[in-house]
Parts: structure tokens; C-alpha cells; sequence
């Protein structure tokens, strides 16, 4: 740690107001507060200069150390210069606690799917024991998702389904997806034999959350198919049609909301759009940029705020930086995190202030006012155009 950064760390007022003691790490250009319920703060870059209203500033690649698990959260602060991003390491609960209130205006997420991939992480959602415990998990992030969701905010949920097969650990190996074998290697609940359902039988775990979260005051405006024109055949499915589509639901949290359903184009509620090969980062389930594209369209303006609590290859940023959003990404995994704030330092970001960020959550979207899709520039049925 350099002398200065030293320095700047020893002013650091690291009480609460009720005299308890709060422990700090720094590491490079990330501190981390083992304090769920207290801000994220980040130290400055370590050079830098104003050039007019851009910070110009070298950077260093990232590395949060490995294996970081709640309760810390790590959290860095980037820009472009426009537009202001927080890539935050730790589960996701715990991050959005430290979030805002009634802010983001579009929230972006494919959580891990049940028994799909091991991603080689303490605490990572996918792997519970029974189907209503999954669910459950994700309730709980999608109730921090709701208190953080702008009142006229919409939710993107992208949710695979999983069968239930029952007949043991399988063998072999997927030399398509490497992330799959882990399933040759440990036995996954929906190997096992004994639950209430046939074999072979496709459980139904996207509408059983979508119902849950019905329940818990959500509104489901939609369920759209995507159509993954190039996936994966299943060869091993030989008596039933291969999966090509995935759910991906359109939730609110208010009966009137923001939307500017124009940004669907051609395609309403069956988005034909392929899996992208090509790889940001070494995620192996990254979302294809187009259909990021189209949920920060139709849900937010120029300007607008944009989260994603599963960042996993850091696709919600990157089209949020190409957009003009300003936006925030959750991930468990360290190594996916480090790569993402790697990936938004070369497309010419610079670590910046989590303050700076959080000052920018607090103030309304530059174009919001004037979005065609604002809830108060909606034209009634029969009335003229101005």
C-alpha cells in the first residue's frame, strides 16, 4: 500500500454512530466492509487528473482475492466518463442491502439455474436440496430486488427449467460445456430417487417461481419466449422435442409503470435472438447482448439506472456502458468479478468514487422527463397527437 493511500485510510472514520467498531479492508482499488447494513466506499484511483468533466486516470487489472463470501461485500466504482458503474463481489442479498430505495429503473437477471452448473463457489444459488428451498433463495433476492426497483421500474427474470431424472449419477463427460461435468463428479438432488413426481418429468421451476412471486405482490405482465435459434441439440433426448427456448419474464412492482414498448421492434413477446459463442469473460452462460439490448430499451431512458444482482460474464454493464445507462452488477464469484472490472477498464473506464455513484442514483435520469416511454407521456386511447 502506497503512503498516501495509507494515510487517506488512517482518516477513514470508521465508527458508527454508536461507538461500533467497523473493520476495514483495502486491496488495490477495493475496500471491503465487513458491515452489511453500511455503504460501500472505495478508495481513488491511484493517479489520476480532471480533464473538463471527464477523470482521466491509469489503472492497474483488478484481482479480488478469491473465494470472497458474505457477509463482504467488495465494491469498486468505474466510468467512462457519462456513465458511472459499481461492480459489487459478494451474494447477492447482501449487496442490494446496501443499495437505494426506489432507484433502479430496470433490473436485468438470469440467476443460476437449478442443478445446471457448478460455479465453484461457497454459497452459490443452484445447488439446494429440494426445489422449494431454491425457490425460496431466490425470493429472498428478488424481495431486495422489489425494495430497490424504482416504482416504475420493470424486472427482466431469465429462468431455464431442469428435469427430473432419478436415475443416479450420470457418467461421461460434456465436452460442450466443461461447467456441466461437475455432475459426474457429485450427486445432484434431482439424481437422487424418491421425489413426488414420474421420472424424466420437466419440473416446471420457472412458473413455480413466477407464481411465488405473484404471491408476493409482483405483476407478471408477460411471459416472453426466447428463441435461442442456435442452440445445442440434446442427443440424448431421443422421445421428446429438443429445448430451444428459455422464459423470460416481465415483472412490475406497480400497476401503471415506465415502458417504451416501441424499443421491441418487429418482435413482441417471441424474441428470436442466438446464443453468442464468443466469450467477454470466462463465464460459460454469458447473455447475448441483444437481449440486454432490448430490456434496457424498453425500460429505461438515456441516462437511466440499471442493475443486474447475478453479473456473471458482466454483460448487463457492458450494454448499459454502450447505452449511456449508469448501472450496478452483483456477482458471488471473485474471479467473474475481477474479470468485468477488467473488461469496463478496457473499454476505457477508470475506477472511480462509490460516492460519486451513489450521488448519481440519487438524481433523476438526465432524459427521463422527455422518454417516450414515461409513464406521463403515455397517449390515451382516442387522444390526438400533439
Amino acid at each position: 500500500m502506497s503512503e498516501r493511500l495509507f494515510e487517506a485510510v488512517q482518516r477513514i472514520e470508521v465508527r458508527r454512530s454508536a461507538g461500533m467498531d467497523r473493520s476495514l479492508e483495502v486491496n488495490a482499488n477495493v475496500q471491503t466492509f465487513h458491515e452489511p447494513s453500511e455503504p460501500c466506499v472505495l478508495s481513488k484511483e491511484k493517479s489520476s487528473e480532471t480533464n473538463g468533466s471527464h477523470k482521466i486516470g491509469s489503472f492497474e487489472p483488478v484481482q479480488i482475492d478469491p473465494g470472497t463470501v458474505n457477509p463482504q461485500v467488495s465494491c469498486v466504482a468505474l466510468s467512462d466518463g457519462f456513465s458511472q458503474l459499481g461492480v459489487m463481489t459478494g451474494d447477492a442479498v447482501s449487496a442490494l442491502q446496501k443499495l437505494p430505495s426506489d432507484t433502479f429503473n430496470v433490473v436485468v437477471i438470469s440467476p443460476p439455474y437449478y442443478w445446471a452448473r457448478d460455479y465453484e463457489v461457497e454459497g452459490q444459488i443452484g445447488h439446494e436440496d429440494t426445489v422449494e428451498e431454491y425457490v425460496s433463495r431466490l425470493i429472498d433476492v428478488f424481495d431486495e430486488v422489489r425494495r430497490v426497483l424504482h416504482p416504475e421500474g420493470v424486472f427482466y427474470l431469465n429462468i431455464g427449467d431442469t428435469y427430473y431424472s432419478g436415475n443416479g449419477q450420470p457418467h461421461g463427460q460434456d465436452p460442450r460445456s466443461p461447467s456441466r461435468n461437475f455432475m459426474r463428479k457429485i450427486m445432484r438432488a434431482v439424481d437422487r430417487s424418491g421425489w413426488d413426481i414420474p421420472k424424466k418429468s420437466l419440473i416446471g421451476i420457472p412458473w413455480q417461481v413466477a407464481f411465488s412471486m405473484q404471491q408476493k405482490g409482483w405483476t407478471l405482465r408477460s411471459d416472453i419466449i426466447w428463441n435461442r435459434c442456435n442452440a445445442f441439440s440434446e442427443p440424448t433426448a431421443r422421445d421428446r422435442p429438443h429445448r430451444q427456448h428459455e422464459h423470460i419474464f416481465l415483472f412490475s412492482k406497480s400497476r401503471f409503470y415506465s415502458y417504451d414498448r416501441s424499443q421491441l421492434g418487429e418482435e413482441e413477446n417471441v424474441w428470436n435472438i442466438p446464443i453468442e459463442r464468443s466469450k467477454r469473460t470466462e463465464h460459460n452462460a454469458p447473455f447475448p447482448t441483444e437481449l440486454v439490448r432490448r430490456c434496457i430499451l424498453t425500460g429505461s431512458s438515456r441516462g437511466g439506472f440499471v442493475l443486474d444482482p447475478f453479473a456473471g460474464s458482466g454483460t448487463t454493464l457492458d450494454v448499459a456502458l454502450d447505452l449511456e445507462r449508469h448501472g450496478i452488477g452483483v456477482d458471488l464469484n471473485s474471479n467473474y468479478t475481477s474479470e468485468v472490472i477488467n473488461l469496463l477498464h478496457k473499454r476505457g473506464c477508470v475506477t472511480s468514487d462509490w460516492n460519486t455513484l451513489e450521488e448519481t442514483l440519487s438524481q433523476e435520469p438526465e432524459a427521463w422527463s422527455t422518454w417516450s416511454g414515461n409513464k406521463n407521456n403515455f397517449r390515451k386511447p382516442g387522444t390526438p397527437r400533439s
